[in-house]
Order: C-alpha cells, then structure tokens, then sequence
C-alpha cells in the first residue's frame, strides 16, 4: 500500500471519524497522512455538510493530479437506499458546479444503510443486521469501541468474506478493493 497517500476523509460526526481512522490505521496509513473534515455543532444539517465539503474536496483533489492524494466520504444513507445517498452528493457537487468524480479518480464512498450502528452490531455477532432500523446499540460517548470491530471488518474485506453482511457493507467492501488497487499504485 502507498502510505505516503494523503487522504482527505469528510465525515457526519466524531464515531464516523474514529471508524475510517481506525480501519485506515489498520490498513497501514499513518494517522499524520489522513486529514478528516467534519461539521461542528453549529454547522446544521451534517449530511449537507458531507455534500457541500466533499464537492470542495473534489475540487482541491484535482488541483494536484499524479499526485498520491485520495477523497474518502462517508455518510449515512438513513432511509434512502446507497444509490440515492450517492446520487445526492453528486447532484450537490453538479449544483455548485463541479463535476462528479469519475471511476478513475481516488474518490471513495462509504453509505452505511441506514446508520453506521447498524455495521457496527453486524461486526460485532456477524449475524444478520435490518438496515431498514436505527435500533442498535449507539456508540455516543464509547466510539473507541469501534477498534477491533474495524479491525475485524478489515480482515474480513481483505479475504472478501462477510457472511450475513448487511448490503451495504458488502458494497463498501466492493469500494474497499477499489481502494485497495489504489494504493497499491495499481
């Protein structure tokens, strides 16, 4: 892996934050390579603020090109399905002008259905999970609590085994694998 990557991470909240930092760490990235962008309290809607700041990212993200630089956001996709939370942040980028990432650029997206607890009780039992419900146990206060369940997670893509994985999860493995050849220089 390119360690030497930097890579900018915009997130909904801190037990986001604490979970790609921690499944990055595990991957080999030097925590002073990964930069995260989340909004304080003041800044409202969090999901508006992972639109709006991905899409001045993007753009930040193409001013170096050949550079070893890549995106990562991660967003909850509540009731809407991955494809449409997806779908929404490349209408926000398109509404202020900037294009979409495209296949081939280092942009990386993360869509726990529903909420990123719903991933995190899955890691935990590896039993099925309803993504359709934000009824699992919440991580507020306890986020440290999420290190060996990315630990976990991070084997698990890596052998590309997630029995009973919630769907979600498993296309973040899919775009895990994208990044994986990334960094690899691939």
């Amino acid at each position: 892996m390119a360690r030497n990557a930097q890579i900018v991470v915009v997130c909904e909240d801190v037990l986001q934050e604490t979970f790609v930092r921690a499944f990055l760490t595990e991957l080999g990235f030097h925590r002073r390579k990964l930069t995260f962008c989340k909004p304080s309290a003041s800044q409202g809607d969090a999901k508006q603020y992972v639109s709006t700041e991905t899409c001045r990212q993007l753009q930040a993200l193409r001013r170096f090109p050949g550079q070893r630089r890549a995106l990562v956001y991660i967003t909850d996709a509540d009731s809407a399905s991955v494809e449409g939370r997806r779908a929404a942040v490349e209408r926000a980028c398109l509404d202020s002008g900037v294009d979409p990432s495209r296949p081939d650029e280092p942009v990386f997206a993360v869509i726990p259905k529903w909420e990123i607890e719903n991933w995190l009780a899955y890691l935990n039992s590896q039993e099925e999970v309803d993504e359709q419900s934000n009824r699992y146990e919440k991580y507020r206060g306890r986020e440290s609590d999420v290190y060996p369940l990315t630990k976990r997670l991070a084997e698990m893509c890596r052998q590309q085994r997630l029995p009973n994985a919630p769907p979600s999860l498993a296309i973040a493995c899919q775009e895990y694998a994208r990044f994986r050849s990334w960094s690899s220089g691939n």
